[in-house]
């Protein structure tokens, strides 16, 4: 229940538009009901001679109303004489109704009136289910719209761990294909639940008002078409999870494959892509089917049951009419019979509210466990902001694990004083990138402390920590937009100016001014239609742009060819002047001007000192500046 309770609480915010969809659906309801009521009065307008107000010239023609004496076994007195009685005076109070509205002098004014007043009644009943249809398709695209706002806002505060661990297809899939699946649960419910809920409501007053006793036996069946929908929609619920699950791994195919394309052709795999892709949307497709399967299988079976009850009720009650032993005349058993079969649309309706509202459960489990996610990196309540860097950096004794059990960095002791460079080199997975992604918190460590002037990191607000920071990687991550755009990224009512001088101190003018589109032009997915060197300049201006006081460069140049290398070093290096620099250098060529190396090998500091100072040492930066001089040599 507290799963309901949370999917359709979103629905507050938009109780008028909810307010006047019921409304409208009711009326609507209603509406429709009281064409079914006509029937009866109808048809004995048109073939019925005497007993009907307000028509004086029908006289002469036979009567086909059958009214029976109450039979000799039939209950005289007590508690269900007075409610038959009761129930006789409702019907007889409506009947006299809708006499009373087409009276007149002939039976061809009285049916002039019937069709007026038909008329008058579908165009309303329509005109409300207009309103129903817009107010609902407001509040169901508000709710689709809120739950993907808050799963977008939710993935931008969960750490990068959540991320790493999980597909990006999948991810994807939350937003869209879940949020699809819970949209078509909001839709059917309350499109149809207002609507059907009332509509089942009067007609079942209807049966009851006409004859009660016939309803006794109608609901007889009704317990295993209960039973019946409840254990389709348990059986939904649980194929529903499994097949948005085999969706969620075609997104996920899909997308890698996407992101991939270079690397596939490269290797030859499209006929292998091909294969996992078939394989994945052959899963999705079986899923999909058992799932259909019963999905199917509910509607006709509710059908069989519905009309086998008709059947049952119209040969006992017609028999009964037909050997004049019941009560109701031939206007109110076409009634009764018209309103029991226009009531198996919406019962058949509303039962599917139910498996669909199953399939939106499992939708909306997989949706809540993202909003519910665990936020590992966070501002603390008493969190504070912090403006300026004027000190240092200390890292004291941080140890840290992705897991919990691999330790990648141990006990890391060192501090990094305003306005110096500091590099760290060391052999491949010895922690240097995961080190630096610590300053930031990307990630909080398990033990030991960050801290920048003093302040704990994790006491700071996370906002203004990373508004000191500027992050330039190896890996360069561009928007599918313009230059201008991208360079500007986060900034708003910077001028071109502005962008243009940064683009000139990162080496970037030149190539941008050969461009069809200049700043206006769109670099593709990922920056796929610049060069590697280009890209990493286009985010050297980034960083020039934002001016940040500390700067961290993630083996930025370690990808790049010589002449792109040195431009981009250039940038660097002007980028660098003035400002903090911690650096995680590839080729120690250029960090020899650092005021200190830092060795990291196996998670632990080794060494430490200038270019000159390691070299002396004859130890690990030593061997791996020899090997590098001597490959590059």
């Amino acid at each position: 229940m507290n799963l309901y309770f949370r999917t359709f609480s979103v629905l507050k915010p938009l109780w008028k538009q909810i307010v006047t969809a019921s409304l409208s659906a009711a009326l609507h309801a209603v509406l429709s009901g009281a064409l079914v009521w006509m029937v009866g009065p109808l048809l004995m307008t048109l073939f019925q001679a005497d007993n009907i107000p307000g028509l004086s010239d029908l006289g002469g023609l036979e009567q086909v109303q059958v009214i029976a004496e109450p039979s000799a076994g039939s209950d005289t007195t007590g508690f269900f004489q007075s409610v038959s009685n009761t129930i006789t005076e409702v019907r007889d109070a409506m009947k006299g109704w809708v006499y009373s509205v087409v009276a007149a002098e002939s039976r061809g004014e009285s049916l002039y009136k019937f069709c007026w007043v038909i008329l008058v009644v579908v165009l309303a009943k329509n005109l409300f289910l207009y309103l129903q249809g817009f107010f609902m398709a407001f509040v169901q695209q508000s709710v689709i719209r809120r739950f993907r706002e808050m799963l977008f806002e939710k993935y931008q505060k969960l750490s990068l761990d959540y991320f790493h661990s999980r597909r990006t297809g999948q991810i994807i899939s939350r937003v869209t294909n879940d949020v699809q699946v819970l949209n078509e649960s909001v839709d059917i419910g309350f499109n149809r639940l207002v609507t059907d809920s009332i509509m089942v409501i009067v007609f079942a007053a209807f049966l009851v008002i006409l004859s009660w006793k016939l309803t006794l036996l109608a609901m007889v069946v009704l317990p295993m078409v209960f039973w019946f929908i409840w254990y389709v929609g348990r059986k939904l619920r649980k194929y529903s999870e499994r097949s948005q699950q085999r969706m969620s791994d075609v997104n996920a195919v899909l997308e890698e494959s996407v992101n991939n394309i270079r690397i596939v052709k490269a290797f030859s795999m499209e006929k292998f892509e091909i294969r996992k892709f078939f394989e994945a949307t052959t899963n999705y497709f079986r899923a999909l089917l058992r799932m259909t399967r019963i999905r199917h299988l509910a509607s006709p079976i509710n059908d069989t049951l519905a009309t086998i009850a008709g059947v049952i009720i119209l040969l006992y009650a017609g028999s009964r009419i037909i050997s004049g032993g019941w009560d109701l005349d031939a206007g109110d058993f076409m009634t009764y019979v018209v309103a029991m079969f226009a009531m198996i649309k919406p019962v058949k309706s509303l039962s599917q509210i139910h498996i669909k509202l199953q399939e939106g459960m499992a939708a909306a489990e997989r949706v809540f466990k993202v909003i519910d996610a665990k936020e590992k990196i966070k501002d603390r309540p008493d969190a504070r902001a912090i403006e300026n860097f004027t000190d240092r950096i200390t890292y004291e004794n941080v140890t840290f694990s992705y897991n919990g059990t691999d330790t990648i960095l141990k006990e890391i002791t060192f501090e990094v004083r305003r306005g110096e460079v500091v590099a760290f080199v060391g052999p491949s997975g010895g922690g240097k990138s995961t080190l630096l992604d610590l300053l930031p918190r990307f990630y909080d460590p398990q033990k030991g402390r960050i801290t920048v002037d003093g302040h704990d990191i994790r006491t700071v607000k996370l906002e203004s920590l990373r508004s000191l920071l500027g992050i330039v990687t190896q890996e360069t991550y561009l928007f599918n937009d313009t230059v201008f755009n991208n360079i500007a990224y986060g900034l708003n009512g910077i001028s071109l100016d502005r962008v243009a001088e940064a683009a000139a101190m990162a080496n970037a003018d030149e190539f941008i001014d050969r461009l069809e589109n200049k700043y206006e032009t769109l670099v593709g997915n990922r920056g796929v239609k610049l060069s590697g060197g280009q890209r990493q300049r286009l985010a050297i201006a980034r960083a020039l742009l934002k001016n940040p006081q500390i700067l961290i460069f993630d083996e930025a140049t370690s990808a790049l060819d010589t002449e792109a290398e040195i431009l981009v070093q250039e940038a660097i290096d002007r980028l660098m002047k003035n400002r903090t620099t911690l650096v995680i250098a590839h080729r120690l060529s250029t960090i020899k001007h650092a005021d200190r190396i830092l060795v990291i090998d196996e998670g632990r500091i080794v060494e430490s000192g200038t270019h000159d100072e390691l070299i002396g040492l004859d130890g690990v930066y030593q061997r791996l500046y020899t090997m590098q001089f001597r490959d590059e040599g």
